[in-house]
């Protein structure tokens, strides 16, 4: 087979489709639920022609029994499952998943989610992941598993815009704010809160307006954030959607970036992609270290030449201070990077990987 035909069945999760499986499939010409950044309006009747067509079926992150019995009747009609995601659900690393509010009703949840994704990857014809480390985990459960890192396309990032506004700007963006890492990030925020030469821009929760199991869920975020509105150096940019995010997040001109996290499993499952996002923008990144060299940041050593890297959290407030106070260095350490990013992790010098991976099936 020269070029397997491919199809992808989207999890819902725009970002992680966007990196995971809308860029190798614009890269290679191939086909899915959503072929663009925007929202598709494909009918049901054309998926199901769509993936009858190809020769691959990549499910990115299926987390229910209708996933798996799709994935079944596809395989029976001689199709290759492929099974694809860049996060572990053995440790949820302190994030709260709207359908199961209380702790019970949580575990239930956690331990159907991962039943039916145990069994899609023990049936799957190959398993594909964005690290080593997330492969490890699934290699106990299926002996073909190929890691396949997120990229980044320039096409989507404008030009970086500066901030000019004579305060340094620290953002914190992302999942920091909705997991165990937040209590990380809230010693850094307090010591920060009254300086007039700093702003502290939190780029994470998602709207409160949204709706009342969001309110709930985030009660106690919401509750602490309120507690902050007084501070008249610290900005909230809620959660957009992801046809927007890049743009928004460049709208916020960061001058630094901050990622603490805490060790734990979930952690270590995660990858580079906010070093990567932050780069293609120049902002400069300070990043979570942890002791044995294992954290996302740092288990790529050419990664880690081109971020701060802070294993002690007692570091923590000297090296932003030190970045602070020293702006060729921030803007050294922006370009840097994104001349490393995309010279390492376009889609265009990684899009034959997947090719490669694909046609291995076939072997």
């Amino acid at each position: 087979m020269i070029n397997p035909r491919v199809y992808y069945v989207n999890s819902g999760l725009q970002g992680c489709y966007f990196v995971r499986c809308l860029l190798p499939l614009m890269a290679n010409g191939w086909d899915g639920d959503q072929t663009s950044i925007s929202l598709d309006t494909k009918t049901d009747e054309t998926k199901a022609i769509s993936a009858q067509k190809a020769d691959i079926i990549v499910f990115h992150r299926p987390e229910d029994e209708g996933k798996l019995k799709l994935a079944r009747l596809l395989k029976r009609l001689g199709k290759k499952i492929v099974f694809d995601n860049d996060d572990t659900f053995k440790d949820n690393g302190g994030y709260r998943f709207n359908e199961y509010m209380d702790k019970k009703r949580f575990e239930k949840g956690m331990k159907s989610m991962n039943e039916v994704i145990d069994n899609f990857i023990k049936e799957a014809d190959m398993v594909t992941c964005s690290t080593e480390f997330l492969a490890d985990e699934y290699k106990k459960l299926n002996d073909n598993v190929v890691v396949l890192p997120n990229c980044v396309d320039e096409f989507y990032f404008d030009e970086p815009l500066k901030n000019e506004d004579g305060k340094v700007r620290i953002g914190i963006v992302g999942s920091l704010a909705v997991t165990a890492d937040l209590e990380k990030c809230k010693p850094i925020i307090e010591h920060f809160k009254d300086r007039e030469d700093v702003t502290i821009v939190l780029y994470s929760l998602p709207n409160k307006g949204v709706d009342k199991i969001t309110r709930d869920l985030y009660s106690e975020e919401y509750k602490w954030l309120d507690g902050l509105k007084d501070y008249k150096n610290i900005e909230w940019q809620p959660f957009t959607d992801f046809e927007v995010y890049y743009d928004t997040l460049n709208q916020l001109r960061l001058d630094i970036a901050i990622i603490p996290r805490d060790d734990n499993y979930f952690n270590r499952c995660k990858s580079n992609l906010k070093f990567l996002e932050m780069s293609m923008l120049e902002i400069p990144v300070i990043a979570q270290g942890f002791e044995d060299g294992q954290s996302p940041y740092e288990r790529d050593e050419e990664d880690a030449k081109h971020m701060v890297i802070v294993k002690d959290d007692k570091n923590w407030i000297p090296e932003i201070e030190s970045l602070i106070k020293d702006y060729e260095r921030r803007v050294t350490m922006g370009k840097s990077a994104k001349e490393y990013v995309i010279s390492k992790y376009s889609i265009e010098k990684n899009a034959d990987k997947w090719v490669e991976a694909y046609k291995s099936l076939y072997k």
